[in-house]
């Protein structure tokens, strides 16, 4: 048998599949994403089905942030925070069409 000190124990430093799983876990909406949705809502109209999985049935949601909440007074509270607001500045911008961004990646060539 084997005498002395027992290795320290891994815990999730090593794994690379731990970390990916945690960044993706609580990912948001990107801004295009939202801006799209915005876009639907606008035409059709938001209707929210009922979802038991969701904070307060998926009844109230916040388009502009991307979130559900538990009722209706906590959605007012959150559209008074400085963090929707910011959001909601940030998805009125114009939207990149994919043109912009292939020019700012200096995928494309410009012809003279």
């Amino acid at each position: 048998e084997r005498m002395g000190r027992y290795r320290p124990k891994r815990t999730q430093k090593g794994k690379l599949d731990h970390k990916k799983a945690t960044r993706v876990r609580k990912r948001k909406k990107d801004l295009d994403q939202i801006q799209d949705e915005i876009k639907v809502v606008e035409k059709k109209g938001l209707k929210l089905p009922f979802d038991p999985d969701l904070p307060g049935l998926g009844q109230f949601y916040c388009v502009p942030c991307a979130r559900y909440f538990i009722n209706g007074n906590t959605l007012t509270q959150h559209q008074k925070t400085k963090d929707h607001k910011r959001q909601c500045k940030k998805v009125r911008e114009k939207q990149y069409t994919q043109k912009e961004a292939e020019e700012a990646a200096g995928m494309t060539t410009v012809q003279k």
